[in-house]
C-alpha cells in the first residue's frame, strides 16, 4: 500500500502609482506626471503560498470526516513549486489502547509553464503504475501468496484507476491519490488521501476555490 503521507495561494493585487505634481502658486509651469494605470495580476509567487487561500482547516474538517490541522511540510521543493498542503484529521477513531487514529491528507499544485505537459506524463505513468499494480496483486492472489504481514496486516487489492469529473481532466488512482487539471487556473492538482469519496469532493473544492488569480505561479499581468 502507498503511503498516506505523501502535497493555495494569496490574492496579490499591485497597483501602480498614481501621480500628478501640480504647480504651486506663482510658478510659471505645470509638469503632470504621466499616470500609470491600476494593473491587476494573475498568480501569486509560489514561495507566498498559503494554504487557506484553497479552505482553511476549519472548512477541510467536514469534507475529510473530521477535525483537520494543517502540518508543517518542511521537505525541500522543487523551484518554482509551493509547499504541498498536508493535514492531520482526527475523525473520532481509537486504537484498542485509546490512541487517536489520525488520517492523512494532502495536496500540491504546478503551475509552472510545463504543467500541461507534465500531467499528461502523470496521467500515463499513474495509469500503468497502478494496472501493474493489480495484476501483481492479482497475480499473487492466484498463488495464494497473499497473506498477512508479521505484524498482522492484511494486504488487500490495489484500487484500480478510474476517469472522475472534476476539472478539465481527473484521473483516481491506486487507491489513494486523484491527479487532475483545473479548467480555470493553468495548473495541476494532486490530492492524496485513503477515502475515494472524500478524495472527489476535495478536489471539487479545490477545483472550485483555484482561481487565474490565486494559483501559485509566478505573477503576470491579466489580459
Amino acid at each position: 500500500m502507498m503511503s498516506r503521507r505523501t502535497s493555495l495561494a494569496v490574492f496579490v493585487v499591485l497597483f501602480g502609482v498614481v501621480g500628478a505634481c501640480k504647480s504651486e502658486p506663482g510658478t510659471a509651469e505645470t509638469k503632470d506626471k504621466p499616470v500609470e494605470a491600476t494593473r491587476e495580476l494573475a498568480g501569486v509567487w509560489p514561495e507566498q503560498f498559503k494554504c487557506d487561500s484553497i479552505a482553511a482547516p476549519d472548512v477541510l474538517g467536514p469534507v475529510l470526516g473530521g477535525s483537520a490541522r494543517q502540518v508543517d511540510n518542511p521537505a525541500p521543493i522543487q523551484k518554482g513549486l509551493a509547499h504541498p498542503c498536508v493535514y492531520e484529521v482526527n475523525g473520532g477513531q481509537l486504537t484498542d489502547a485509546g490512541v487517536p487514529v489520525f488520517a492523512y491528507w494532502t495536496f500540491d499544485f504546478d503551475c509552472r509553464d510545463n504543467y500541461k505537459k507534465t500531467a499528461d506524463a502523470l496521467f500515463d505513468q499513474y495509469r500503468r503504475q497502478n494496472a501493474d499494480l493489480v495484476a501483481k496483486y492479482d497475480e499473487m492472489s492466484d498463488a495464494g501468496a497473499i497473506k498477512p504481514t508479521d505484524a498482522g496486516i492484511e494486504m488487500h487489492r490495489p484500487g484500480e484507476s478510474s476517469d472522475v469529473q472534476v476539472g478539465a481532466k481527473a484521473l483516481d488512482h491506486h487507491g489513494q491519490g486523484l491527479l487532475f487539471i483545473d479548467d480555470d487556473a493553468p495548473c495541476y492538482v494532486r490530492v492524496v488521501g485513503p477515502d475515494n469519496a472524500r478524495r472527489l469532493e476535495l478536489a471539487k473544492l479545490i477545483a472550485k476555490n483555484l482561481t487565474i488569480k490565486n494559483a501559485p505561479m509566478s505573477p503576470r499581468a491579466l489580459n
